[in-house]
C-alpha cells in the first residue's frame, strides 16, 4: 500500500525547472505536517519546520534546509487546487481501502469569511462540499465565490462523485431542476429542503400538508432530544403528493416529509413549534426518510469543527489558489481524524487534534496509517 511520501513523490511539480531549489515532496510534507500540528499561516509552517527539521529528515530530504515563508506561499499559488485535492484524496483513500457503501451523501456550502478583503476587492470564498454520512468524511469540494453560485457549483461537484444508489440531501438551495436533474443523472435519489424560494410549489405542499398530510396515520417517527437545558420533540410525517402538486416540482417528485419541532427551555414557560418541509423521489413508505433529514446536520457539524478547532472562518489568505489549497489541507486533516477508528477511551475531536499536534508518533500514525 502506498504511503504519504509515495503520493508526494508522484505529484507533478508546477515550478519552473530552473527555479527549483527545494524538493517538491519535502515542501509538501513539511506543509502538511505543520498544518496537522496547528500551523495556520505560511510563517508558522516555517517556524514548525525549523523546530522539527531533524524529525522531518527521517521521511523526506531536508538537505537544502528550510525555505522562507514566501517560497511556501508562492508554491501554493502555483499548485492547481483540483490537482491538490486529488493528491489529498488519494492519501485518505489509501488509509481506507474498504469503506462502507455510500447510502447518504449530504451537500452544503460554507463561506470562508476571512478570505474577503475590501482593499483588494476580493469576495469571500465559498466551498461546497459533499459529505459521506456513513464514512464521516468529505468526498469532494468545489470552490465558488458567492452563495448564489452554489446552484451552478453543485452539479459540478456531483459530476466528480459516484452516487449510484445513494440518496443526496441538500437544503433549499438545491430545490431546482438543474441540481435535481444532476442527481438523477447519476441514478441517485434526492431529498431537498422546500422553502419560499419555490413559492408555487411551497404553497401547494403547505396547503396539502395542512389539509391531508400531517395526520396521525402518516406519522412515522416521534423522538425526543433532552440536553443543554432544553427538550426538543421531533415528529416526522411522510405522505405521497398528488400528481397536480408533483407537476409543479422537479422530476420524479413523489413524497413530502414534514417535520414538526417542538422546543421547550428548562427555565422558560414558552414552548415554540415550527414546521419544515422536504421533497423527495422516494416512496412515502421508505424507512430511511427521517434519518436522511436528521443526519443532514452532520455536514453542518463538520463545518462547525473546521471553524472552532481549525480556525477555518478566520483564515485571512487572499491569493486564490493558496487560500483554497490551505483550506483543503484543513479538510484533509479533519477527514483523517474523523475517519480513524479510536482505540480504548473515546476522545473528542479537539483532544485528538491536540494529541496529533503534541505527539510525533500520533502524527506519523495519522499520516502513514
Amino acid at each position: 500500500m502506498p504511503d504519504v511520501t509515495d503520493f508526494l513523490n508522484q505529484f507533478s511539480d508546477p515550478r519552473a525547472e530552473n527555479k527549483v531549489t527545494y524538493p517538491l515532496s519535502s515542501l509538501l510534507f513539511m506543509s502538511i505536517c505543520s498544518v496537522c500540528s496547528g500551523a495556520e499561516t505560511w510563517g508558522q509552517i516555517i517556524t514548525w519546520s525549523e523546530t522539527h527539521k531533524a524529525w522531518l529528515n527521517n521521511y523526506v530530504d531536508m538537505s537544502q534546509g528550510i525555505p522562507s515563508y514566501s517560497t511556501i506561499r508562492r508554491l501554493f499559488t502555483l499548485i492547481k487546487p483540483a490537482d491538490f485535492q486529488l493528491l489529498l484524496r488519494g492519501i485518505v483513500d489509501s488509509h481506507h481501502p474498504v469503506r462502507k457503501p455510500e447510502d447518504h451523501v449530504a451537500i452544503d456550502g460554507k463561506t470562508l469569511r476571512g478570505s474577503h478583503c475590501h482593499a483588494k476587492i476580493v469576495t469571500a470564498m465559498q466551498m461546497v462540499s459533499a459529505f459521506s454520512v456513513e464514512n464521516r468524511l468529505t468526498l469532494s469540494e468545489v470552490k465558488t465565490n458567492s452563495k448564489s453560485n452554489e446552484i451552478t457549483a453543485i452539479p459540478v461537484l456531483l459530476a466528480l462523485l459516484e452516487l449510484e444508489g445513494a440518496t443526496v440531501s441538500i437544503d433549499a438551495i438545491g430545490c431546482n431542476d438543474t441540481v435535481i436533474n444532476a442527481i438523477l443523472a447519476q441514478d441517485a435519489d434526492y431529498i431537498v429542503g422546500l422553502k419560499r424560494n419555490q413559492p408555487s410549489l411551497y404553497q401547494a405542499v403547505l396547503n396539502y400538508a395542512s389539509e391531508k398530510g400531517n395526520k396521525i396515520n402518516t406519522l412515522v417517527s416521534d423522538s425526543f432530544d433532552d440536553g443543554h437545558g432544553r427538550c426538543i420533540r421531533r415528529r416526522y410525517f411522510t405522505f405521497a403528493l398528488p400528481d397536480s402538486i408533483c407537476a409543479k416540482g422537479p422530476a420524479k417528485l413523489k413524497t413530502c416529509v414534514a417535520v414538526e419541532s417542538i422546543v421547550s427551555q428548562q427555565h422558560s414557560p414558552k414552548v415554540n413549534a415550527n414546521w419544515r418541509y422536504y421533497i423527495t423521489d422516494h416512496d412515502a413508505s421508505h424507512p430511511g426518510l427521517p434519518g436522511y433529514v436528521r443526519k443532514h446536520w452532520e455536514i453542518e457539524s463538520y463545518h462547525w469543527l473546521l471553524d472552532v478547532h481549525l480556525n477555518d472562518d478566520n483564515d485571512k489568505k487572499y491569493e486564490e489558489n493558496s487560500a483554497e489549497n490551505f483550506a483543503r489541507m484543513r479538510r484533509f486533516l479533519l477527514n483523517l481524524v474523523n475517519s480513524k477508528p479510536q482505540k480504548g477511551k473515546k476522545e473528542s475531536v479537539r483532544t485528538r487534534l491536540k494529541r496529533i499536534s503534541w505527539d510525533r508518533e500520533a502524527l506519523v500514525e495519522l499520516l502513514f496509517g
